[in-house]
This record gives structure tokens, sequence and C-alpha cells, in this order.
């Protein structure tokens, strides 16, 4: 891949694409699932992570925000469950569970660039917008998945222990695929820093 500074406005955005259409064709490699929704992907987060470290946050968010899109296309399912609770229900799911818990990824741009190293870039960018995406789906779980509850948990202790149990195992894989791809010196994915 070019280096991100020498590229074109249009070549980063067909690069971008790119990134988002790898990552919605990593997405239908079957992972271990949740009952009620949440998926341990086969590290399809790993291309939209990169968009955001190569492009920066702008890029990144735009990127994630339209892999999140195709999500929410294949997962209308949960979307028309949550309808039936209510309109308002079917918005907060279409936000929480898609658009913006998938956005979130896009700030790792930000965060690989306050960091002094690309290890630590990526070491910081990776599992913050992990935890963001855990947070989007830990409210939805509240707000509208609340009536699932295992019997004699809180609503707040059931969806973090829902949640996490497929986030956090995603955003380690996450994690892994990128300082692995990262590593890879001949790719040059990663931007530089001073301090390597």
């Amino acid at each position: 891949m070019f280096e991100p500074t020498k590229m074109t406005k249009t070549a980063i955005l067909a690069e971008c694409a790119i990134l988002a259409a790898a990552s919605f064709v990593l997405s239908l490699i079957p992972g271990p699932s949740m009952p009620m929704g949440g998926t341990i992907s086969w590290f399809s987060t790993v291309p939209v992570l990169l968009a955001a470290i190569r492009h920066g946050s702008a890029w990144g968010v735009g990127t994630a925000f339209v892999y999140g899109f195709t999500q929410m296309l294949l997962g209308m399912s949960n979307v028309t469950y949550a309808l039936a609770v209510s309109p308002a229900a079917a918005v907060g799911c279409a936000l929480l569970d898609y658009l913006l818990a998938y956005a979130v990824i896009g700030f790792a741009g930000l965060l690989y660039k306050t960091a002094k190293s690309k290890i630590a870039g990526v070491i910081l960018a990776v599992p913050v917008t992990g935890a963001l995406r855990l947070l989007c789906s830990f409210l939805s779980g509240v707000l509208i998945y609340g009536a699932y509850a295992w019997d004699g948990w809180p609503v707040w202790l059931y969806s973090l222990a829902y949640n996490a149990a497929w986030c956090v195992p995603d955003a380690a894989l996450a994690l892994i695929g990128v300082l692995a791809l990262g590593n890879i010196k001949a790719l040059a994915l990663l931007p530089s820093k001073s301090n390597g």
C-alpha cells in the first residue's frame, strides 16, 4: 500500500472503500455468536481500524460508519424486533448496536496519533475503541433488551456481562490482527512515527 501522506483524496477514498469491503467480507466468516446478538468476528474490524490509523479519524469514522450500515442491513431482524417494542427502540437499536457502535472504531486514528510509537499507538487505539463499542452495546442492552436479563441479575450487570462476553474477545482479536499486520514491514500499513 501507499504511504498515507502521499495519497490523493481519491486514492484514500478508494482504499477506505476497499477496507470497508474487506471488513464486510471478513464479517461473513462464521464466528462464535451470542443468542441475542453479538458475534466474535474473525478480525472483521481490522481493516476499518487500519483505515482510521492510516488516514485519521475523519476517514476512519466514515469507513466504520459504512461498515456499520452494512452490518445493520445484515442484522435487520434485530432492528425489526426493536420496532415491535417501540419506534424509539428501533432507532436506539440502529444507532447503539450498529451505526454508533461501529463508527466509534474510527476514533482509532486520533488515539494512534497521540502515542509516541507505532506499537503504543495500536495498543492504545484498539482497546479504547473496543471499550467505546462495548459502551454502545451496554447501553443498548440496558435501554432495549433489559427484559432478557438473567433471573436475579440487575439489568445493568446483565448487559455488561453479556456484551463483554463477545466485545472483549472481538477487540482482542482485532488487536492481534492489527499488531500482526503492522509488523509486516513490506506492507507498510502503519503510518511512520518518530520513534518507530
